[in-house]
């Protein structure tokens, strides 16, 4: 055989080496996502379905009769006071309409003021706006949401669980990337990819419709996977939003060594906007700020200063101890508003009445913003359209895992596992590696499979020549 003969045999064969190596770690990639995949699909499809599942058994919490006036703010604490005396109010959100209770969030008293954290556990408090009376309490944890929000981000494993999510995130972003070529490449144009034409019932066909829900559905699953990445450990909190953090720019005495806006937050509701996250809290008792509500500012006074400054609706935090501040906030992951741009947190001094700082969508960084407009888009807060197409997207995607699993059985020879090509390819590995290096822990678990993969393929060719 000549050498321009053997030269172009090898570049015809290369395609399908190619092919192979693609669909090896294609393969690899789904034996980690597809199960966490189909946990977050279901568990995203419940939060989605807040509103009605709470309806039923919370509806006399949550709904009041409309009467002429409403007391005061002040006057509803002193209710929660009354009834809850070893509690103590954190936060108020008022009526968001006429028909709707007030909300107080308490924690213990021992703990308002020490070492609270993110997502510090807290007691739903529903007050009656017209009568102050206190209508009951719900610890939110402990709904449907509460369970389903807890599945999705830590599949109840805390940190462990965290990573594990963060790692099965990063993997799928390659798995989509690879999947898109291995069904490109089996079609001959881009239509017969998106509608495959019809075969007759078998591994062919449960193979295109693999794909083509898989093609259909890509742009928006790489969107909920980056922008829920955002929120994992390692590649949100150390890797982007370490950089992409809101600086407030204060001098270091008047901002919190420990406290930051993330620890605004309540179990378990993410609802501080994540450009705010680690940016630290402003402190009380100093000399800082401009004028604000007065010296010694109650409740109500807050109240209405936040509707004199433009605040519509409205939430806020009550100081937690000597050094902690009002603060007034509005944002879409707390369902106050629906545009990004209407985003605003600002905070008083709790002896001076002085505004510390007044920050909002406009000082974001561009992460920071994409994240505003992105994170509520995930979540569904933006209306029913929003809430239909990621019903529509939970679905779909979930259809995509039990396709790839019937993809498996309807291939497994025998009770083995399809994993092997005729011959490995460590180029394309270390390709994938590459590519994945953005992600630190799914790099990390591809480096795993890498060294373990060559393991299994030097005991084959062991076993071969014994």
């Amino acid at each position: 055989m000549s050498v321009s003969n053997s030269v172009s045999n090898r570049q015809a064969q290369a395609p399908n080496d190619f092919y192979r190596a693609v669909w090896r770690w294609h393969f690899y990639a789904g034996v980690v996502v597809a199960p966490l995949l189909l946990v977050l699909a279901s568990s995203g499809l419940v939060m989605l379905l807040r509103a009605p599942l709470e309806a039923a058994p919370y509806g006399h919490l949550l709904t009041v009769t409309p009467l002429t006036t409403m007391r005061t703010p002040a006057a509803q604490a002193a209710a929660v006071d009354a009834a809850l005396p070893q509690m103590q109010s954190i936060l108020f959100v008022p009526p968001s309409a006429p028909d709707r209770a007030s909300e107080f969030s308490v924690v213990p008293r021992h703990s308002a003021g020490a070492g609270h954290g993110h997502n510090e556990a807290a007691l739903s408090v529903f007050v009656d706006p017209y009568t102050a009376r206190v209508l009951g309490t719900l610890d939110r944890a402990r709904t449907p949401y509460g369970w389903a929000n807890a599945i999705h981000g830590t599949l109840l494993l805390g940190d462990i669980g965290d990573a594990i999510v963060e790692i099965a995130a990063g993997l799928a972003v390659l798995l989509i990337v690879g999947g898109l070529y291995l069904a490109r490449a089996r079609q001959h144009s881009l239509r017969a990819a998106l509608l495959p034409p019809a075969t007759p019932v078998g591994r062919v066909r449960t193979r295109d419709l693999h794909g083509a829900v898989g093609y259909w559905i890509a742009l928006p699953l790489l969107f909920f996977l980056f922008s829920g990445l955002t929120w994992t450990g390692t590649w949100g909190g150390r890797v982007v939003q370490a950089w992409s953090t809101l600086s407030l720019e204060r001098k270091p005495s008047t901002m919190s060594a420990t406290q930051v806006h993330r620890d605004l937050g309540r179990a378990p509701l993410e609802e501080v906007p994540w450009a705010l996250e680690q940016t630290p809290l402003p402190v009380s008792g100093t000399s800082a700020g401009e004028t604000g509500v007065g010296a010694e500012p109650d409740l109500d006074r807050v109240a209405a200063f936040a509707q004199s400054v433009g605040f519509e609706p409205f939430r806020i935090a009550l100081p937690r101890d000597d050094a902690g501040v009002w603060t007034i906030s509005a944002s879409t992951l707390a369902g106050d508003v629906d545009a990004p741009s209407a985003e605003r947190f600002l905070h008083l001094d709790r002896h001076t009445g002085r505004v510390l700082a007044d920050v909002g969508y406009a000082h974001y960084s561009l992460v920071g913003r994409f994240m505003a407009s992105g994170v509520p888009f995930h979540q569904g807060e933006l209306g029913v359209w929003n809430i239909s197409f990621n019903a529509v997207l939970c679905l779909a995607v979930m259809t995509l895992v039990i396709l790839a699993t019937a993809l498996w059985w309807q291939r497994k020879p025998n009770g083995l596992l399809p994993v092997a090509p005729p011959r490995p390819d460590h180029r394309t590995g270390r390709r994938v590696l590459a590519g994945a290096v953005f992600f630190p822990l799914s790099a990390a678990a591809i480096a795993l499979v890498l060294l373990l993969d060559r393991l299994f393929v030097a005991l084959r060719a062991v076993r071969s020549r014994a």
